[in-house]
């Protein structure tokens, strides 16, 4: 074969290594040639194990001291399933569980209802303690709110109880609209303050930052509920819709007054 001859095999069989190598994929921008080929299969489902939650109900009264009675009038649901009660020491368990997502719901009369929400059981037994706090028997007895248009300090609110001999806890919800209360829907903003033994009368300063922060404008209405507390609240659990704190251990009354962003 001539030299000539050879260099043009050599440039054909090459043309033909070129065009065997060539990938299809759809166009990209300005006409480029994408790279991306068709989607791999999806991986298979993990397995699944044969697994248990237990744990521990206890009970906290309105000053935040342990109860060591009536653990077994606890109600737990699993899932919304049929609710069972711990036993006289608190331990409860559900057996017999598959892999997956659960939650845990619990109440008990005169006690703030819980939640444990949205949590992974893998294998083997998951440890989860409860702990509930009664709802409290005191409430405030008088509510007044003091605002100055323009103060950089804020609302001034003042509270009256009934004095106790012992510690307990004081909880002011506020809102853009008279339905304001402890439920997450039903409030912008909290806040809480010890009522100290013996003391009938607490303040509660709310920064004008805070309520500007939270959407007020000055000279707008502002109303606040106000419910006695729990000390050391162990009820209180995040509802994940909206991000805020559920309280189901507040007095059953309260007070509320309107007020004017400062």
């Amino acid at each position: 074969m001539s030299k000539k001859n050879t260099i043009i095999a050599i440039a054909i069989c090459f043309a033909g290594l070129l065009s065997s190598c060539t990938k299809t994929g759809s166009t990209g921008p300005a006409g480029a040639t994408g790279a991306a080929g068709p989607t791999g299969p999806t991986g298979a489902t993990g397995p699944a194990y044969t697994a248990a939650i237990s744990g521990h109900v206890s009970l906290y009264d309105q000053y935040g001291s342990k109860i060591l009675t009536g653990l077994s009038n606890v109600a737990i649901s699993l899932n919304d399933s049929a609710a069972i009660a711990p036993d006289a020491t608190g331990f409860y368990i559900f057996p017999g569980l598959v892999t997956g997502q659960y939650y845990i719901n619990t109440s008990a009369i005169g006690y703030g209802a819980t939640k444990a929400d949205n949590f992974q059981l893998l294998s083997d037994t998951l440890n989860k303690d409860i702990k509930l706090s009664v709802i409290p028997t005191f409430s405030p007895v008088g509510f007044t709110e003091y605002a100055t248009l323009g103060s950089v300090t804020g609302d001034s609110l003042v509270i009256n109880f009934t004095p106790d001999t012992r510690a307990r806890e004081c909880i002011v919800f506020l809102n853009s609209t008279s339905m304001v209360n402890s439920q997450p829907a039903n409030y912008l903003l909290y806040y809480a303050k010890a009522i100290n033994p013996g003391q009938s009368r607490i303040q509660i300063t709310v920064p004008a930052q805070d309520l500007y922060d939270a959407g007020f404008a000055s000279g707008q209405t502002v109303y606040y509920a106000a419910y006695g507390h729990v000390v050391s609240d162990v009820s209180v659990y995040e509802d994940l819709t909206t991000g805020r704190n559920v309280f189901n251990a507040v007095s059953a009354s309260s007070l509320a007054v309107g007020g004017i962003t400062p």
